[in-house]
């Protein structure tokens, strides 16, 4: 199995790449690991602003919810 932290490791950085923004100054607000990857599971990130500036996220694989969590930025909404 593929260790929560190993998956937030590489989600960060795609989050980081879809939205064109440092998360230098965010901070992980959640997360909630909810079921281990497994090695050659194909696990999708989805992310997304919310109302409240931050950037709320999930990985999946298929149907079945690996990690959702939330980042907050420290200094106020985030920019678009």
């Amino acid at each position: 199995m593929i260790p929560g932290a190993v998956l937030l490791a590489v989600t960060l950085p795609a989050i980081e790449e879809g939205l064109g923004v440092s998360l230098s100054s965010w901070r992980l607000r959640s997360a909630k690991f909810l079921a281990p990857a497994r090695p050659g599971d194909h696990v999708t990130i989805e992310f997304a602003r919310s109302a409240d500036g931050g950037i709320r996220f999930a990985c999946a694989v298929g149907q079945r919810t690996l990690l959702k969590g939330e980042l907050q930025c420290n200094t106020g909404p985030a920019e678009a």
